[in-house]
């Protein structure tokens, strides 16, 4: 139910949104996704208020709360109908905003006018007025399109990104043909690196927080606040995307969120260090959430955005899941741990230098978007 939720909560307003602005989607998503980043600092403040007014610290031996003793276990329940309530309420408004765009896809008669004196319409040489834009659409392409892995030929099959090689321009792709495309389980695989780290600090920073600091309401505080730095951050990470590429930018946090993890984890007795580097982890946690749409938007295309991206993304989520329930069977100490995602972060930052690499032939990606907002005839590219 969790999973469906999410699924809900990122997919349809992005995609809502994408029809609405076809250019400039990193700052897009980055505004939709704050909301979601921004929303469990509120409801975090609201839970930890209603179930543990007092700041009953933990139990020093088990690092739990007593079931049978404990008020704050007896008010999860109520907590949990309150937030369910406030959840409901904010979500059929949220729903009850998104609208489909009127405008549809734009219709391109002519970009010349054909118009005689000052707005004469361009020659072909013999004197006669032509439709440049148009004879260039209508103009015979070679059988065969020349990409990444194979020459594909049109009509058979689809065309082919590949993972270890080059590409120049970028396809509109269905779900299945995605998922038979080397380049998407390359994608899937940077996301899960990148950002379960991420997932894997939401889930335990109060539980390693409380091995060294003994304040249940500071620990909850600097939650929230990470929470907020990941939704305000994730404007920053698309307005970044915009300046100097989605690519680039999702490899710059792929490399500082493990450096500053290891800062997390030398530096959990100061409560200075540990709420600055939760807040920043949060923040770097963010950038996936807002990048990765837009890049499946750019990779596979905009027309089949809502499955591309909803399969990703539940592959990514339940991967996520495995693993940090895997860790945490482990029996291992949350610094060991730590550890083992700070080396899964740094694989993911590889990759990610690997995906900017093969897209790094790309020319004039605004281009490139632009056409496919306007054409009628993206399958040329």
């Amino acid at each position: 139910l969790v999973g469906v939720g999410i699924g809900l909560s990122y997919s349809a307003p992005i995609i809502c949104c994408f029809d609405h602005f076809k250019q400039n989607k990193g700052i897009v998503t980055g505004v939709i996704t704050t909301g979601t980043g921004a929303g469990p600092f509120l409801a975090g403040l609201v839970a930890t208020t209603f179930v543990n007014r007092e700041n009953y610290p933990v139990d020093s031996l088990t690092g739990l709360y007593d079931p049978t003793t404990s008020p704050v276990v007896g008010r999860v329940p109520d907590m949990f109908r309150l937030l369910g309530v406030m959840y409901a309420v904010i979500g059929f408004v949220g729903a009850s905003l998104l609208m489909q765009s009127d405008a549809g896809e734009p219709k391109v008669e002519s970009l010349m006018t054909m118009e005689n004196g000052e707005h004469a319409s361009l020659t072909n040489g013999n004197g006669s007025g032509i439709n440049v834009y148009d004879d260039a659409m209508f103009e015979e392409t070679p059988n065969s399109i020349q990409t990444s892995k194979v020459s594909a030929i049109k009509g058979r099959g689809h065309q082919r990104y590949g993972s270890k090689v080059k590409f120049t321009t970028t396809f509109e792709l269905t779900t299945p043909q995605m998922i038979r495309d080397s380049l998407c389980w390359l994608v899937i695989v940077t996301a899960i690196c990148t950002g379960v780290s991420g997932f894997f600090v939401a889930a335990t920073y109060k539980n390693f927080g409380q091995t060294a600091i003994a304040d249940d309401h500071f620990i909850t505080v600097v939650g929230c606040f990470g929470c907020l730095c990941s939704g305000v951050s994730r404007m920053l990470w698309g307005w970044s995307a915009d300046k100097i590429g989605h690519f680039e930018t999702l490899e710059l946090t792929a490399y500082l969120s493990p450096i500053v993890m290891v800062i997390y984890t030398l530096t959990v007795q100061s409560k200075l260090a540990f709420g600055l580097c939760v807040c920043s982890l949060y923040g770097l946690w963010g950038a996936s959430y807002c990048l990765t749409p837009a890049i499946a938007a750019f990779l596979f295309g905009d027309k089949h955005l809502g499955t591309n991206y909803g399969f990703i993304f539940f592959v990514y989520g339940v991967m996520c899941t495995i693993i940090i329930d895997s860790a945490g069977f482990t029996g291992w100490d949350f610094s060991q741990l730590n550890y083992i995602f700070i080396a899964i972060g740094f694989v993911g930052a590889g990759l990610c230098t690997h995906i900017r690499y093969l897209t790094s032939k790309v020319k004039d990606e605004e281009l490139l978007k632009h056409h496919r907002a306007t054409s009628s005839v993206s399958s040329m590219f």
